[in-house]
């Protein structure tokens, strides 16, 4: 596949086909790596979840009960009296 370099600003830039972009789930920010054969462009994987289990530990410091408040409202006492079994 080839495409043309664009002048974006004072850099260059490529247009990459909505195809491509689905098929490697590229979006937002990627990784680009040079390589012996051309450039190598990946996705940036963010752990999921990452920095949670500081902001856990903070809450819980400043008195506060992560868990609780979280689950506040989803208690369903008809389903668990009447409904579910072990």
């Amino acid at each position: 596949m080839n495409t043309r370099l664009i002048r974006v600003g004072n850099s260059q830039g490529i247009v990459l086909p909505k195809k491509l972009l689905q098929q490697y789930q590229l979006s937002g920010e990627v990784d680009l790596q040079p390589t012996p054969e051309g450039l190598l462009i990946t996705p940036v994987s963010k752990p999921r979840r990452q920095g949670w289990g500081e902001r856990f530990q903070q809450a819980i410091a400043q008195g506060q009960d992560p868990e609780g408040e979280l689950l506040e409202g989803f208690s369903d006492e008809t389903f668990e009296e009447t409904e579910w079994q072990w």
